[in-house]
């Protein structure tokens, strides 16, 4: 029994170890955020794929999170924005597509090929959280 349950803890020990993944950042998409973004508190990384991170963070009390190639080359940035921040027409146009629908948090897209829009997570009946991709004059993409 005490075989077993020793194998058992091994065996989970080499499976956590196998799926893990390396979400330390390449040093010149480390230096490339630090650069961007001197005054980010809360810095966590994750691995997009084999070529991107992506580094959380608290900037100025708001949530963010950029993303960078493994060379170091900005991809995009997305900041938390209060409602009240949020073009009117984003809101109208999600409220006509998203009828019934809470929105929960709202963030705003900037990536390098300039293409700027809004993002919205919301919830559904039955508590469901989805999202929603708009662009500054409302039109959902």
């Amino acid at each position: 029994m005490k075989n077993i349950f020793s194998m058992m803890l091994i065996y989970m020990g080499l499976i956590t170890v196998a799926f893990a993944q390396n979400t330390k950042p390449t040093e010149a998409a480390e230096k490339a955020f630090r650069q961007q973004f001197p005054n980010a508190k809360e810095v966590k990384w994750d691995k997009e794929n084999e070529h991107e991170y992506e580094a959380s963070f608290v900037l100025d009390g708001k949530k963010g999170s950029a993303n960078f190639s493994a060379s170091g080359e900005w991809l995009e940035t997305e900041m938390a924005i209060p409602q009240s921040a949020t073009p009117q027409a984003v809101l109208d146009g999600f409220k006509k597509a998203h009828t019934g629908a809470t929105i929960a948090a709202i963030y705003k897209i900037e990536t390098k090929k300039g293409q700027n829009y809004f993002e919205i997570e919301y919830k559904v009946k039955g508590g469901k959280t989805k999202e929603a991709k708009l662009a500054s004059d409302g039109k959902l993409m």
